[in-house]
């Protein structure tokens, strides 16, 4: 018997100031935790878990060729 699984996908922005908002409600998400992987973020307003993949976090490279990090 196969199980099915959910794996709804969630769109989430960064503004200006760095920080991360679903783009289902226009909300700031609460960073509840990070694994070796995957930043793990809340909205509030969707009561909805949002996982990340740290890999899309990482910054364009700057004009000297080097890539921040998403954390400053």
């Amino acid at each position: 018997m196969a199980i099915q699984v959910s794996a709804e996908i969630a769109t989430v922005y960064q503004i200006l100031d760095g920080s991360l908002h679903h783009a289902r409600c226009g909300r700031r998400l609460i960073v509840q935790g990070r694994s070796t992987e995957e930043l793990h973020c809340y909205c509030l307003m969707c009561v909805e878990s949002v996982w990340l993949p740290l890999c899309l976090l990482v910054r364009p490279a700057g004009a000297d060729g080097t890539i921040g990090s998403p954390w400053g």
